[in-house]
């Protein structure tokens, strides 16, 4: 059975030739133009991915992003005409997996379409059991993270990111290694990604971690988990 995407876009020819070519690639599509018609679809036809435009009534992208990610880890490509470095922030920290501007080639959609998919089909790792780390514990299994006891609500990529850090305690890890476990080898150059993303799984470690910091920056180079306590 091919995978559904959920087209969230209020223009409806544009909404008309990304559903074309999605189609073209091999996908079921459904569409809404409002926030409160996506979430209605989100509960109802449980997509497998989610394009989603910011600009939209009823709801906007940033709410429905946020209120998605509270009941679901579906994909969310955020696909709109607002292309600032805070924007493209603001959308990452809320929780979407990827950001596209528009205007875009349309081959460039289906393309990170199919990477995001991949990417949340992925294994949590070959490796079973628990990864702890000083009060961190890591299910790789269930998907889960506790810190002091209290559970992590982490996006996926996020849980990726911190596994490949776990996974090295105290060992430099590159930022293309941590871009190819938390994006793919697509995004192996997209470093503004990355740096988002930590930004996010720090502020999440940080509000749990009793005044201790867990991941350590080796600047121009990549990050670390941290061997030894020190202070936020």
């Amino acid at each position: 059975m091919s995978q559904r995407i959920l087209i969230v876009e209020d223009e409806p020819d544009f909404a008309e030739l990304m559903a074309l070519w999605l189609q073209r690639a091999g996908y079921q599509t459904l569409t809404a133009s409002g926030g409160a018609e996506a979430m209605r679809a989100v509960y109802d036809q449980r997509p497998d991915l989610i394009t989603l435009d910011v600009s939209i009534p009823q709801l906007d992208g940033w709410q429905v992003c946020q209120r998605v990610r509270e009941v679901s880890s579906v994909p969310i490509l955020i696909v709109s005409a607002r292309g600032g470095e805070q924007d493209r922030i603001r959308g990452l920290e809320l929780g979407a997996d990827d950001y596209i501007t528009k205007p875009f080639a349309f081959r460039e959609l289906v393309a990170r379409v199919g990477a995001n998919l991949r990417r949340a089909a992925m294994p949590p790792g070959e490796a079973s059991g628990l990864l702890r780390h000083r009060a961190l514990v890591i299910d790789r299994q269930a998907h889960r993270v506790l810190l002091h006891g209290d559970e992590l609500h982490l996006t996926p990529t996020e849980f990726q990111i911190l596994v490949s850090l776990a996974e090295r305690p105290g060992q430099l890890v590159g930022h293309e290694q941590l871009l190819r476990s938390g994006w793919g080898s697509e995004y192996a150059t997209e470093l503004p990604l990355l740096r988002t993303a930590m930004r996010g799984l720090r502020a999440k470690l940080d509000a749990a971690a009793l005044g201790e910091a867990y991941i350590a920056t080796d600047y121009g180079l990549g990050y670390r988990l941290a061997s030894v306590p020190s202070p936020i």
